[in-house]
């Protein structure tokens, strides 16, 4: 369900496009910096959220850790949360944010309470995870049917129109 995205066009963008430009997926990397080099440009708009911003921070700070301390993944939190000074370290989900949040005609905006109750109903209409369904819910306050996003989950919902790398 890949959808030709018209010039002008809302677009609400998904982590993982920011996770494979800035991680430089192997396959990914060249159509989702290609996409937000449209988005800075003034091609399409582009919005985001607060909580896609976090899922992007969280995963970064990961990655980091991963590659310059090897920790094993399914220890991750643990060694953050036991050395809180090697959070202070990490510098890479700080820069990812700042680069996120400097990219012309792109709105981050906030997840509202009343997203919560949409994003429940989400949940069980269409079997999503809890932010998959904040994301969706979020889509849906701010007027926008149409994500950027690698995720198969989405494409159970009837409403939505994806444009995938």
């Amino acid at each position: 369900m890949h959808y030709a995205l018209p010039p002008g066009a809302t677009v609400f963008i998904d982590a993982n496009i920011f996770l494979y430009k800035i991680l430089e997926h192997w396959k990914y990397v060249q159509p989702c910096t290609e996409f937000l080099k449209d988005i800075n440009y003034g091609k399409y708009s582009g919005v985001t959220s607060v909580f896609v911003c976090n899922e992007v921070f969280h995963r970064v700070m990961l990655a980091e850790l991963f590659e310059k301390r090897n920790i094993e993944a399914k220890h991750a939190i643990k060694y953050l949360k036991d050395s809180p000074d090697v959070i202070k370290e990490l510098n890479a989900a700080r820069v990812a944010i700042e680069n996120i949040a400097q990219i012309e005609n792109l709105t981050i905006v906030g997840v509202e309470r009343e997203a919560l109750d949409v994003a429940i109903e989400f949940s069980q209409k269409y079997g999503l995870l809890a932010t998959d369904a904040i994301h969706a819910a979020t889509m849906k306050m701010e007027g926008l049917s149409i994500l950027a996003t690698n995720n198969r989950d989405f494409e159970r919902m009837d409403w939505l129109k994806l444009w995938k790398p």
